[in-house]
Order: C-alpha cells, then sequence, then structure tokens
C-alpha cells in the first residue's frame, strides 16, 4: 500500500512535472513502513486549479527497495482521464526518494505532497506550483498491486 501511494502521488506529480516544482512527503502508519513501501502500486488521483478546472488521473509505478539509508528509485506513468487540454495527457518518470522513520520524500523539481499509506493502500494531498502566483491543489488515493 505504501508503494502505490508513493506511485499514485508520482503519476500525479508526473502529470504535472511541465508546470510545477517541488519534493513530495508522505507520511506512513508504522513506524517500520520503510521496509513496506518496494513494489507496485496504482491509483487514481485530480488536480484542481481555478483556472484549468479539474483533471482526473489514473496510473501505476513500481518503488525499489530502499537501500540502508533509505533511498530508492521510483518509475511511475500517469494517464489523464478528463480535463483541460492545459494538462498533460501522460506522464512516464523515473525518480528517487528516501524514506526514514516511515516518511517518504521523493524529490523532484515541483510541489509538495503529504500523505499517510499502509501496507495495501493509501492516500495523499497537497498543493504544486504551476507558475509564478498559481497552484493546484492535488489528492490522489492508491492501493499495492502484488
Amino acid at each position: 500500500m505504501k508503494e502505490r501511494l508513493l506511485l499514485v502521488l508520482m503519476t500525479v506529480m508526473l502529470c504535472y512535472t511541465n508546470l510545477s516544482h517541488a519534493d513530495y512527503i508522505f507520511h506512513s502508519n508504522n513506524t517500520n513502513s520503510c521496509e513496506h513501501i518496494s513494489g507496485s502500486w496504482a491509483g487514481k488521483g485530480q488536480a484542481y486549479n481555478w483556472i484549468l478546472g479539474s483533471c482526473k488521473y489514473h496510473g501505476s509505478g513500481t518503488v525499489s527497495i530502499p537501500d540502508k539509508d533509505g533511498n530508492f528509485a521510483i518509475t511511475v506513468s500517469a494517464y489523464k482521464d478528463s480535463g483541460s487540454s492545459l494538462c498533460p495527457n501522460h506522464s512516464a518518470k523515473q525518480l528517487h526518494g528516501v524514506c526514514i522513520n516511515g516518511e517518504v520524500t521523493i524529490h523532484t523539481e515541483f510541489g509538495n505532497l503529504l500523505g499517510t499509506f499502509s501496507e495495501h493502500e493509501g492516500n495523499a494531498q497537497g498543493t504544486l506550483y504551476v507558475a509564478p502566483g498559481i497552484d493546484a491543489k492535488i489528492e490522489i488515493q492508491f492501493q499495492r498491486t502484488e
């Protein structure tokens, strides 16, 4: 579930990478959660901005096993289901992150997302900055696919 949260978040984040910059932060309900983040995740998400309206996405991704320092890699792919033509139709990215004491940070150049996750599911929300003075509210739900 932790992996799915990361993948779904990454998917939504990747969809907005051309519009915003940030790091993504996820929190786990389990103090030993770093050992459970690896694997395959899938989910759906939504981005809302007063200019763009609402853009909905589905996606999936894979999180590698964290090393001894908590560093891991993420491969994510997201597809737009509905929304403005200004929102990307598809995005695929390879990203890196770190998990320390159950807190996961995904390193990108676009926005922050905060979330909770368990072994099988999760959610995240936050704001991505799409342009100077313009932000998009992001909400994501995901599940483990393994």
